[in-house]
């Protein structure tokens, strides 16, 4: 699209899928099966509007500070968004029957608290490849951008490959294995600031796959870890939380 279009038209053509999900997902809660009474259920809990609202006015806000950046309304705007980030949180956890996260979610005495502070981490630094990679080696250096997505998909395949290759690893070792993970991503990101200035297509795309494929090794045992210190209960909201903290980290992260 970007290559016989324009960008926009990259960006635009996503909207096509997106239209087509939301008519799926009508139709599917349509059904009679979907609207079915669960036993047990009880009384559906409140759409947790006001920590969403906080959450959406916080990204909105750390992303307003790099449009036009000034070093006092910049620097405002992301205090302003750090602290509204902090206050989604804490509405969040005000909110036990319709919470989006589980108990003591960054705290550091627990394998859970300690879990989720990774996957923010891991999110925030690793979207910034993905998101600004192509512009900036089309920019500095003229690659075509049909490259750098090949370079993005390499990435992909590689966390898939790795992801495979350690999914029977014995559970022992699985704390090893996230740490060799985590390790692989940091060297993919040190790389990055040295390849992409040079333009080194080989050894941009080492980088990718050391990103991607840290991820691989990581992500499986991290989410393990995280839903079985779960509180009793929470196992699922756990569960949940994981991709949700991956979105809020790649939003911050690329704002």
């Amino acid at each position: 699209m970007v290559d016989f279009l324009s960008w926009r038209w990259a960006f635009g053509v996503f909207t096509f899928g997106g239209a087509a999900m939301a008519l799926a997902s009508f139709a599917v809660l349509g059904t009679p099966q979907a609207k079915r009474p669960q036993a047990g259920a009880g009384q559906t809990p409140a759409f947790p509007f006001l920590a969403l609202g906080c959450l959406a006015v916080s990204v909105l806000l750390i992303a307003a500070a790099g449009v036009d950046i000034a070093l006092l309304r910049s620097s405002l705007f992301i205090l302003l968004g750090l602290a509204g980030l902090a206050l989604f949180f804490r509405v969040d956890a005000l909110k036990p029957r319709s919470r989006l996260f589980p108990s003591h979610l960054f705290s550091w005495n627990s394998a859970l608290g300690s879990g989720m502070t990774m996957v923010a981490a891991f999110s925030v630094a690793t979207c910034t490849f993905a998101i600004y990679g192509p512009l900036l080696l089309t920019t500095l250096h003229g690659i075509p951008i049909l490259t750098t997505g090949y370079i993005i998909a390499a990435e992909s395949i590689a966390w898939s490959i790795l992801s495979i290759a350690v999914a029977n690893a014995p559970l022992h070792h699985e704390r090893s294995i996230i740490v060799v993970g985590a390790l692989m991503i940091a060297a993919g990101l040190a790389g990055f600031a040295y390849t992409i200035p040079t333009g080194s297509i080989p050894l941009i795309l080492l980088c990718a796959l050391l990103q991607g494929g840290g991820f691989g090794v990581a992500w499986p045992f991290l989410t393990r870890v995280i839903v079985a210190s779960a509180r009793d209960g929470e196992q699922t909201i756990a569960s949940a939380a994981v991709p949700t903290m991956q979105r809020i980290g790649y939003a911050v992260g690329a704002a």
